[in-house]
């Protein structure tokens, strides 16, 4: 360990520490709005099915049903969110308690080699700089994937693959013979046909 390598691990741990902790807390934030939001309106539909409950009518499957399903689709929604925020605060804590032993190494006034810290740095640091880059990408590919996956899930349980795959054939034909007759050449024109006149030059009217 030396006090150049300090400063470099220092420089960068603190520029991840700033986007960690403004991601976690972004993340988080967003995770407990989208709750609130949900535990609200779960809360006025129990309390509808139980006030109906009082007046004689059992609440429907259909009612029950919805129910759970507001639930998976809170917990589709925000699950991504969820994980990466722990991932962001589990990151930032390391970070900084590997900052803290840096910063009382550079406090002393005599520090050793202290290889052992040097290499935890090491691994701590990169560590950080991984989620960094990974982080957004593997967001973006699971955004990605949903989107695909559930985005047609009414329209694969409607209709069987066999239906699907006709349809997407279609489509597929449909478009290649547009394509060719764009792309067609216009027709030559025949030998011995009349050609227009071309006006001319002070011809009279």
């Amino acid at each position: 360990m030396s006090n150049d390598y300090a400063a470099i691990v220092t420089t960068i741990n603190a520029a991840v520490l700033l986007v960690g902790t403004v991601q976690y807390t972004g993340l988080t934030k967003r995770v407990g709005d989208r709750m609130l939001a949900a535990t609200r309106e779960q809360a006025e539909a129990k309390a509808l099915l139980l006030d109906q409950r009082r007046l004689g009518t059992e609440p429907s499957p259909e009612s029950l049903v919805r129910l759970q399903e507001q639930r998976d689709e809170l917990r589709r929604r925000t699950r991504a969110n969820a994980v990466a925020s722990l991932i962001w605060s589990a990151t930032c804590a390391l970070l900084l308690v590997q900052q803290m032993r840096i910063l009382a190494w550079t406090g002393t006034a005599h520090p050793g080699p202290a290889s052992e810290l040097a290499r935890s740095s090491f691994y701590v640091t990169v560590t950080g700089v991984l989620v960094l880059v990974a982080e957004p990408l593997v967001r973006g590919c699971y955004r990605l994937w949903r989107g695909v996956r559930w985005g047609s899930l009414e329209y694969r349980k409607h209709y069987p693959r066999s239906e699907r795959r006709w349809l997407d054939r279609q489509v597929r034909g449909a478009t290649r013979l547009a394509a060719s007759q764009t792309t067609s050449p216009a027709p030559a024109p025949t030998l011995g046909a009349p050609q227009p006149r071309r006006a001319t030059l002070g011809a009279d009217d």
